[in-house]
């Protein structure tokens, strides 16, 4: 069974190459790497030169699936599985990253699920053999695992779930040892939705629910994607162990992170809870004030903007923001 693995990046060369090193050593091994770098031409340049380091390069026989992407590098790890790098032509954000590979495959008949991971994570050998394992014996279309804290040790999440009254995530497990026992049962009857930065998703939900959202940018579109089918078809695989530094990818709470934060909670809400909606736009505006208690005004500034950009739905990449993130 052939897994694809995603990998969105934007000018972090040093964790992509950590993560895809990571990858060499995993125990399933049936797997394509796919790399889509969102930061331009001087960081796919960048990438391209760092890869070669881990995967020996090859003449690339792919021919672009997506008019968004500007050049393809592809290489073969030292157990022979490929990795192709795409450089997008502009930010395509996290969902966009991901439909580039979904995009570029879709006509390939061999794979059966993709495996998306930040470049900020570094699994353990037996993760994805156990993925693929609870996938085919539940006859799940997502799964999830243990998310840990690269920095603490301790759990970053077992599962996602959301908490609609006030827009807002909660993370099953969270601070607990990585080791201590769980109940699986009880983990996946709480589950609302599986986080990105580690998530296998089958191919049949892909055809049957389609891409993944780019309204969002980043930030609540795996929420999002999980939303669009019963929970019953969420599950948990605790034999997967991926390490997360978390914030690497964006930075840790940057205006951008913060608009699009309270921009794309509101956007969910309007979506899938529309008969609590005005109870939750008011509960999300009140929840801004944490930034007056810690004396982050200006923070409280940008919270509001993307806010008030929920509210009027506005989609995609916010551009005032990824000005100062474009390549000279």
């Amino acid at each position: 069974m052939l897994v694809l693995i995603s990998i969105v990046g934007f000018r972090n060369a040093d964790e992509v190459i950590d993560c895809l090193t990571s990858l060499t050593g995993l125990s399933y091994t049936n797997f394509i790497v796919s790399i889509c770098e969102n930061g331009g031409h001087n960081a796919f340049g960048t990438l391209v030169e760092r890869l070669q380091g881990v995967a020996s390069p090859v003449e690339t026989k792919l021919e672009r699936q997506d008019e968004r992407i500007e050049s393809i590098w592809s290489g073969v790890l030292p157990g022979s599985q490929p990795v192709h790098l795409f450089q997008a032509r502009s930010n395509l954000g996290y969902a966009g990253g991901v439909n580039i590979t979904l995009r570029q495959f879709a006509g390939d008949p061999r794979w059966s699920a993709i495996w998306l991971l930040n470049p900020d994570t570094q699994p353990e050998p037996g993760a994805l053999t156990a993925l693929a394992k609870r996938a085919r014996e539940t006859g799940a279309f997502i799964v999830g695992g243990r998310l840990v804290h690269q920095d603490t040790g301790r759990i970053q999440l077992y599962g996602g779930r959301w908490r609609k009254l006030i827009a807002r995530g909660y993370n099953i497990g969270l601070g607990c040892p990585k080791d201590a026992p769980v109940n699986i049962e009880e983990i996946e009857n709480a589950m609302d939705y599986v986080n990105g930065a580690s998530m296998y998703v089958t191919r049949a939900f892909v055809e049957k629910i389609g891409l993944m959202d780019e309204d969002y940018f980043l930030y609540c579109e795996e929420v999002d994607w999980c939303m669009r089918v019963d929970r019953k078809y969420l599950r948990y695989a605790h034999d997967c162990v991926v390490y997360h530094q978390h914030g690497t990818t964006i930075g840790l709470r940057s205006d951008l992170s913060i608009y699009l934060d309270e921009r794309n909670k509101v956007l969910l809400s309007r979506r899938y809870y529309p008969h609590i909606y005005p109870v939750i736009v008011m509960t999300t505006l009140l929840l801004l004030s944490q930034f007056v208690a810690k004396g982050a005004s200006r923070r409280v500034g940008i919270g509001f903007r993307g806010w008030l950009a929920g509210l009027r739905g506005e989609r995609g990449a916010p551009a005032f923001l990824l000005e100062s993130r474009k390549d000279a």
